[in-house]
């Protein structure tokens, strides 16, 4: 058996296309679709790469795109300040935050200002709250990643069993909460989990996101299983370079089970793609669509 990969790459690049349709009858209602994102200057190249690449994207799509840029002397007043003041703007159909913040500014704290109809992170605790309860909500990004890419392998979840190694608060625990809405008996792991191996061997559905290199072997994986990897975990390779490694040891695995996504080129896109999608669903509802 060789697994199939789901390519995060293409199946984000679909998605974009019918977002960009999405934006386009937004405005010819009359709407507006932006993004605004608010970055605190804490020395991280990697962290103004990435919003000024998704400022390009959102372009691209013809979302509207802000970048809120705040010195590092930033406190917890400048940022909160900030999100409470584009909650009132009219113009501001979703807002996001950078990370990391300053030392000392607790992201819990700020995020659970923005309006959750503004929240396209899916990470204000009433959204949070909302996916439990299976009400409407805009759904934490990586996890709508997840579960999007699960349901391209067409693979019937009601009645499966889905197993998460990973129980964080935007990643692992919404997860588990999406995939019991799918009707699946879901099972939740950690790192620590005795026996982890005898629990992820009953997975029709395997998803690592503990944050661990190659935590996840060959013999943890039930043949014809989905594998989904979400770890983003940077090692040396025995020769000093640095590369980006997931949870799972791909090679390995792949023999074993149905499907499975790389690491990089697998969540991660997906991921982008589902905040866009957010962001396009968060201006559709203002309009009442």
């Amino acid at each position: 058996m060789t697994a199939r990969i789901i390519d995060g790459n293409a199946l984000a690049k679909t998605h974009r296309d019918l977002i960009r349709e999405r934006v386009a009858s937004v405005r010819a209602r009359g709407g507006s679709v932006r993004l605004d994102a608010v970055l605190v200057d804490s020395g991280d190249s990697a962290a103004r790469v990435y919003a000024d690449n998704q400022g390009k994207t959102c372009q691209a799509l013809g979302i509207d795109y802000q970048l809120h840029p705040l010195p590092a002397s930033s406190g917890y007043d400048d940022v909160a300040g900030r999100v409470l003041l584009l909650n009132t703007e009219d113009r501001v159909s979703a807002i996001m935050l950078h990370m990391p913040l300053p030392q000392g500014v607790d992201p819990y704290r700020v995020q659970k200002l923005i309006a959750p109809e503004k929240d396209v992170e899916g990470v204000n605790p009433a959204n949070i709250g909302n996916i439990v309860y299976g009400r409407s909500s805009l759904a934490p990004c990586t996890a709508l990643a997840v579960t999007t890419m699960i349901e391209h392998t067409r693979m019937e979840l009601r009645g499966r069993t889905a197993v998460v190694v990973g129980a964080s608060d935007v990643v692992g625990k919404p997860i588990a909460v999406l995939l019991m809405r799918q009707d699946c008996t879901v099972i939740s792991c950690n790192k620590w989990t005795k026996d982890l191996a005898d629990l992820t061997r009953r997975a029709d559905v395997l998803v690592a996101a503990a944050g661990v290199p190659g935590l996840i072997t060959e013999f943890m994986v039930k043949p014809g299983a989905v594998v989904i990897d979400v770890g983003v975990n940077r090692v040396r390779t025995p020769d000093g370079k640095a590369r980006t490694v997931g949870d799972v040891q791909f090679d390995q695995v792949a023999p074993v089970c149905g499907w499975i996504s790389p690491v990089p080129g697998g969540v991660g896109p997906m991921t982008v793609a589902m905040l866009l999608l957010n962001v396009v669903q968060a201006a559709e509802r203002r309009l009442g669509l």
